[in-house]
């Protein structure tokens, strides 16, 4: 599904990380040589793979601060955005499972950041910023990996 004008601001700005999250897939760090991006549907239907990313988002909160009054009002949203990085390796691999967390959450802050402007996401957000990334050591099937947790504001008229 194409991606317009029409949809809604967070699908708009969903859809921008998600491809700058692709251009990891297409070469972008001579580091990490991304397996793929995945936005999950209701399902969750992924399998989880070594060196992929898997973008999903929380539900919006709204920032009393950064909305504007008037008739109508602008309300300010915060979205948060996870990108878990997911770390598989081979039990040959001798290559320690922290590298590869510190190098794909290094990569992805890298890629997201590249555009110019990039924390209005071509002036659809007011601002962005990064929450601590968090290492996942192994959680209950044995998947490590890194959540890079991307923070979007955006204001929007009710309607």
């Amino acid at each position: 599904m194409s991606i317009t004008a029409s949809y809604p601001v967070v699908t708009r700005i969903g859809s921008e990380l998600f491809d700058r999250l692709q251009r990891l897939t297409a070469g972008y760090s001579p580091f990490t040589a991304l397996y793929e991006v995945v936005r999950p549907t209701r399902n969750a239907d992924y399998t989880p793979r070594h060196l992929q990313i898997v973008l999903t988002k929380a539900d919006p909160e709204e920032v009393l601060e950064l909305g504007c009054p008037g008739n109508p009002p602008a309300i300010a949203w915060r979205q948060r955005f996870d990108i878990r990085c997911h770390v598989l390796p081979s039990e040959k691999d001798s290559t320690p499972i922290d590298t590869y967390c510190e190098v794909m959450a290094a990569d992805v802050v890298r890629v997201v950041c590249d555009a110019t402007r990039w924390h209005t996401f071509a002036e659809l957000a007011i601002n962005a910023e990064w929450l601590p990334t968090e290492m996942i050591v192994s959680d209950a099937i044995g998947r490590c990996g890194a959540d890079c947790n991307h923070v979007s504001d955006r204001r929007r008229q009710p309607v």
